[in-house]
């Protein structure tokens, strides 16, 4: 399923974050304007999948708090956890991203 989220960012990110050699990684936004609140104590969060160099290029932009949308393939990765109880969590793989604008050094 093709999705566009607008959300923010709950931590910055570095190239730490980058497992792989080619730059393919994960980021965490939390979606604000396209998602339905059961409870108005509950976020959203999906995990962003960026494939090849993508993240080591974002990097330097996603700060803490700010601002994405990002247009990209939903699908759901599941798991069991600890108490063998299985868990789900949505993934969008990245195909376009507005970033904003690089902080300016004074």
């Amino acid at each position: 399923m093709f999705v566009t989220l607008s959300g923010y960012t709950g931590r910055a990110t570095s190239t730490a974050d980058v497992p792989r050699k080619d730059g393919t990684g994960y980021f965490q936004i939390s979606d604000t304007a396209l998602a339905i609140k059961v409870t108005d104590d509950a976020t959203d969060w999906y995990q962003l999948k960026f494939v090849g160099d993508a993240l080591v290029k974002a990097a330097s932009f996603l700060t803490k708090g700010c601002l994405i949308s990002v247009t990209g393939d939903l699908t759901f990765e599941s798991w069991n956890n600890e108490d063998g109880e299985l868990c789900a969590k949505p993934v969008v793989t990245i195909s376009e991203i507005q970033l904003p604008s690089k902080p300016k050094v004074a």
